[in-house]
């Protein structure tokens, strides 16, 4: 038996969970579907969640992270806030055409969620927001810029942004076209964008 850590445990059994609820769909995605996915046995299961439903109410924490961090992986300080956000967004469709079972694992539990538990799909979508509100912070600092709307604002509207690229792009795989969206968007955000006053010492 494998000895692993127990957050080295909890990411084997999210991602296979991921992978299940991706390819058959959240019904099928039972525990010990799960854990047979993750080559563990059902204790283990138990010793890390609480739950089926502790486990979904991560799995959504777990890819959106996931997203976030990688969306920013090569961010550039030297670029204008427009490219910085088309960076970004770039970065989230090259991990999406990669791996569209995430999105797709998503969009079934928050259609499950929405008919059986209101306030699960609740949490999903503050956790995008959220999400979205530390990009938004970051490619501020990444492009030495300011909002010039409240940035709770933006985030919304940016999540909803991605919710929109990443359904079309499931549907119709065009990613030439998401492309050009993605740099409408940019350039629509670093519309409200100012950049940060340079301080110089007093002598």
């Amino acid at each position: 038996m494998r000895r692993l850590s127990f957050e080295e445990r909890r990411s084997e059994l999210l991602d296979a969970a991921v992978r299940v609820i991706g390819r058959e769909g959240l019904a099928a995605a039972t525990t010990r579907a799960i854990v047979a996915e993750a080559d563990m046995p059902l204790g283990a299961f138990h010793y890390v969640f609480a739950s089926r439903d502790d486990l979904i109410a991560a799995i959504v924490e777990h890819i959106t992270e996931q997203e976030r961090l990688a969306a920013w992986m090569d961010a550039d300080t030297d670029a204008t806030c427009a490219e910085v956000l088309a960076r970004g967004l770039d970065a989230y469709l090259r991990l999406l055409e990669s791996e569209p079972q995430r999105e797709m694992t998503l969009l079934d539990v928050a259609t499950h969620a929405m008919r059986h538990d209101p306030e699960a799909v609740q949490h999903q979508w503050a956790t995008y927001r959220a999400a979205a509100r530390a990009s938004l912070s970051y490619a501020a600092e990444l492009a030495r810029i300011t909002w010039t709307r409240p940035l709770d604002e933006l985030a919304w509207s940016l999540a909803s942004c991605l919710d929109g690229l990443t359904l079309s792009w499931l549907t119709t795989r065009d990613s030439d076209a998401a492309r050009r969206h993605i740099r409408l968007l940019a350039d629509a955000f670093a519309t409200y964008a100012t950049p940060v006053k340079e301080t110089t010492d007093a002598h």
